[in-house]
């Protein structure tokens, strides 16, 4: 009878966890209690957008320098794939410093509407990731759908941004949102 090297058998079971997908560079994440890789999360960098004035992007931070209400916002969008339906939440790392710099609107594949789909960060002191989130019939301070979950349909997207105040935000992930 064969034996096999405790390690080696360790490897060969540990190596398909930390395999990427050589098309999106995304970690695939593994559905809870089972051994079956689940849909991946995408991440996009800020810098992979079409920006438009007031928003700037610089050293791959995306950002505006002044308040502005949705028709005069900046913006910048991200095309991306989904390769299951299902319900998603989108993360990003941010840095929203006061209660006067901390939001942005959000939507995927139409404009954002102005004020339901403003996604309120509460403020940080550096960048943070944090979940996206929608106002709706709610106030600056407590947004109505936390976290907000898009309903997407396997195939291509778009994910607008617009600028409102003067966040930061420097990358994106997409992800299926938990149960």
């Amino acid at each position: 009878m064969k034996t096999f090297s405790p390690v080696l058998l360790a490897c060969t079971l540990v190596v398909p966890t930390f395999a990427q997908d050589a098309n999106t560079n995304a970690v695939p994440e593994l559905a809870s209690g089972t051994n079956k890789v689940a849909q991946v999360a995408i991440a996009i960098p800020a810098s992979a957008g079409v920006v438009s004035a007031p928003l700037v992007l610089t050293n791959g931070i995306i950002s505006q320098p002044e308040q502005t209400e949705l028709p005069e916002g900046g913006r910048a969008t991200y095309d991306f794939a989904i390769t299951n339906a299902g319900s998603y939440v989108i993360r990003a790392m941010v840095n929203a410093p006061a209660e006067d710099s901390n939001s942005f609107y959000v939507n995927v594949d139409a404009q954002p509407e102005d004020p339901a789909m403003i996604w309120d960060i509460d403020p940080t002191t550096e960048f943070e990731e944090r979940t996206v989130s929608w106002r709706g019939n709610g106030t600056p301070e407590s947004d109505e759908f936390v976290p907000k979950r898009f309903n997407l349909s396997a195939g291509a997207h778009k994910l607008f941004i617009v600028g409102r105040e003067p966040a930061q935000l420097k990358n994106i992930s997409i992800r299926p949102a938990a149960d």
